[in-house]
């Protein structure tokens, strides 16, 4: 024991940064753990929310040991599977149907009237007026 105690007064400053760097080290796992459980939450509740944009109505939250049962792919109630996914209604489009060659020409015409380009000076060359000018103006 006297030699431990000899070994530890000659190497204090190394022991303490030992224990500091355990201590960051656990603090970052802390952190990461936790950084972790919020992503997870959030996608969560963005999948609950497209599953209930997708399928029209809300789902019950299933118990927590349900989720046990489950493989480790399906552990969120929120995750859809192909067979729950409802298939988009198909809108029979022909080439003639007025709609959509009226909205494709109110497209081609708004972009035609924007202006190409503003009627002031380019903010490049502004920047070069700028680091041009003297430097008490």
């Amino acid at each position: 024991m006297n030699e431990f105690t000899v070994w530890l007064q000659s190497n204090w400053y190394e022991m303490g940064t030992l224990l500091s760097e355990f201590v960051f080290l656990a603090a970052g796992i802390w952190f990461a753990r936790k950084i972790l459980k919020t992503l997870r939450a959030s996608q969560e509740q963005v999948g609950a929310l497209l599953k209930l944009s997708v399928s029209g109505t809300i789902a019950e939250r299933q118990p927590a040991n349900a989720g046990a049962e489950r493989p480790l792919a399906a552990a969120s109630p929120y995750w859809l599977t192909p067979s729950e996914v409802l298939p988009a209604p198909q809108q029979e489009t022909s080439p003639s149907d007025p709609s959509s060659l009226t909205v494709a020409r109110h497209g081609v015409v708004d972009w035609l009237k924007t202006p190409m380009r503003t009627g002031g000076v380019a903010p490049w060359r502004k920047a070069i007026r700028w680091l041009q000018s003297p430097a008490g103006n």
